[in-house]
């Protein structure tokens, strides 16, 4: 299993930046859309000089897609908007968790675990969060030897 120090910075995301184009054929999401969702202030491109095309931070560009995800499934643009955005109020609560709980990764052939710590102060069992090969997901719960 790789271990993880949770002391080890992941990737500094606040330096990926995508230009309008990047942005467009990863969300599928036009750039007249994108202009149009920027004057509604749903969405803010990187502050940069007046000629320089748009630019996205990953933030941003996550929003755009859950902006277009919940669209396809047929909320308003409005309604759309509002669920990404708590959506994406989530994901800290979400990053701390997996940066204090997350102690490993074991991937095989069928399946990856994802060693999530000790189950309680005991330290008498581990729970894993499983993926198997078709991309369902479980927990399992083991006794430590």
């Amino acid at each position: 299993m790789t271990d993880l120090n949770p002391d080890e910075s992941f990737i500094d995301t606040n330096k990926l930046i995508f230009g309008i184009g990047q942005v467009q054929k990863i969300t599928g999401v036009s750039g007249r859309q994108l202009r149009y969702w920027e004057s509604q202030k749903y969405i803010a491109p990187i502050d940069q000089e007046k000629g320089v095309s748009r630019q996205y931070s990953l933030h941003t560009l996550f929003l755009i897609f859950h902006i277009n995800r919940f669209i396809k499934k047929g909320f308003t643009l409005q309604a759309a908007v509002d669920h990404a955005r708590q959506f994406d109020a989530q994901i800290p609560a979400l990053r701390q968790f997996l940066r204090s709980q997350l102690k490993g990764v074991e991937t095989g052939p069928n399946r990856t675990l994802l060693d999530l710590g000790y189950l309680n102060a005991e330290h008498a069992q581990r729970v894993y969060g499983v993926i198997d090969k078709t991309g369902e997901t479980s927990f399992e719960i083991k006794d430590v030897k």
